[in-house]
């Protein structure tokens, strides 16, 4: 039975509350984690609003792990994701949309990364490449002052993924 305005704390036989805590309802473990991997996404194209950018991808592939996501054993899935970039510039060109990416990089200032961590919220200066699959000329370079990740629609193909670390190490 419920008592009082705390949904969480209840009354016991014994006319005490018993207050649900964070360990309780399972708040206290590690949140995993979790990022986009370029390789084998598919980027489907861009729209342009002023200065502002938004890159599509109708399949990112999701790396989740309780360690380093991409290299450690977790899970993986697609899901749609869209990075908007603001104060935006863009170089370069893909053959076609969609197309599957065989690379991209970020930097965020001076620190570059092979995958996009989930969440992603970012102010400052952003450089964005992306390498088409099979591809020598289709590669794009965006570069920004400011970049959000927006995932939308349902995990599709969720998978077991192993991992290239070695547990026992």
């Amino acid at each position: 039975m419920l008592v009082g305005t705390s949904p969480l704390c209840s009354l016991t036989g014994h006319e005490r509350y018993r207050c649900l805590t964070t360990a309780m309802l399972g708040h206290n473990r590690p949140m995993p984690n979790r990022a986009v991997e370029f390789h084998d996404s598919t980027f489907d194209g861009l729209e342009r609003d002023g200065a502002n950018l938004t890159l599509r991808f109708s399949a990112a592939y999701i790396h989740e792990s309780e360690g380093e996501p991409g290299l450690d054993a977790g899970i993986g899935w697609f899901q749609e994701v869209r990075l908007h970039f603001r104060n935006a510039s863009i170089r370069g060109s893909m053959s076609k949309f969609p197309c599957y990416l065989w690379d991209g990089q970020i930097s965020l200032a001076d620190e570059s990364f092979q995958m996009i961590p989930v969440p992603l919220e970012y102010s400052g200066r952003v450089e964005l490449k992306l390498v088409e699959n099979g591809q020598v000329e289709g590669q794009i370079k965006v570069t920004g002052t400011h970049v959000h990740m927006e995932l939308s629609g349902e995990p599709r193909h969720v998978e077991k993924f192993p991992g290239f670390r070695n547990p026992n190490r």
